[in-house]
C-alpha cells in the first residue's frame, strides 16, 4: 500500500492497450494539459532512433513515420518514442477528469492507476547529469532523464514559463 503525506503530489499512469499514434498522443496530451494542477508529464515507449543502431545497416538514417513534431499547448517538440504509457503528477486529485478525457480520446481500452511512478529523489543518473542535490534548482527533473540516452543538446520545457 502506498502512503503519502497530504502535501505530496498525486501521480497517475495511463497505460493504453495499444501504442498511440502521434495524432492521438498529441490530442491526449493537449486535453490533459487543460486540467489544472498538473505539475509534470512523462511519456514512455520504445525509442524511435534517427539511425540504425546496430547490424549491417548501422548508421543508415531511419525515416520512421511516427517520429513527428507535435504541439502540446504552446510547446513544439519531436516525438523520440512511440507513446506507450503516460505518467503524470498533479497537485490535486484529478483521476476522474483524466478518466473522462481518456474515454473520449482513446478508442480502445486503457488502464488508469494512481501510485508512485515518478522519482522524487535524485537517482544515480540524475546525480551524474545534474550534480549534487544542492545545485539542482528544479527538483521536478528527477527521474525524467533516460539513462541509456547519449548526452545531446536539448531543451527542457517548463509549463510554468510564460
Amino acid at each position: 500500500m502506498v502512503t503519502t503525506q497530504e502535501s505530496d503530489p498525486v501521480q497517475y499512469e495511463i497505460f493504453p492497450q495499444r501504442m498511440l499514434n502521434p495524432a492521438t498522443a498529441q490530442e491526449l496530451l493537449n486535453r490533459l494539459e487543460q486540467i489544472g494542477g498538473i505539475i509534470r508529464v512523462l511519456v514512455q515507449g520504445p525509442r524511435l532512433p534517427l539511425t540504425v543502431p546496430y547490424g549491417p545497416g548501422k548508421g543508415v538514417p531511419v525515416d520512421h513515420p511516427d517520429r513527428e513534431i507535435v504541439r502540446v499547448g504552446d510547446k513544439v517538440m519531436e516525438l523520440h518514442v512511440k507513446v506507450g504509457r503516460i505518467r503524470l503528477e498533479s497537485e490535486e486529485d484529478v483521476m476522474e477528469e483524466i478518466r473522462e478525457i481518456c474515454e473520449e480520446v482513446l478508442p480502445f481500452p486503457f488502464e488508469l492507476k494512481e501510485g508512485l511512478f515518478l522519482r522524487r529523489k535524485a537517482t544515480v543518473t540524475d546525480y551524474a547529469k545534474y550534480g549534487p542535490d544542492e545545485l539542482v534548482e528544479d527538483k521536478r527533473i528527477y527521474g525524467m532523464s533516460d539513462p541509456n540516452m547519449k548526452p545531446t543538446a536539448s531543451i527542457v520545457c517548463d509549463p510554468r514559463e510564460d
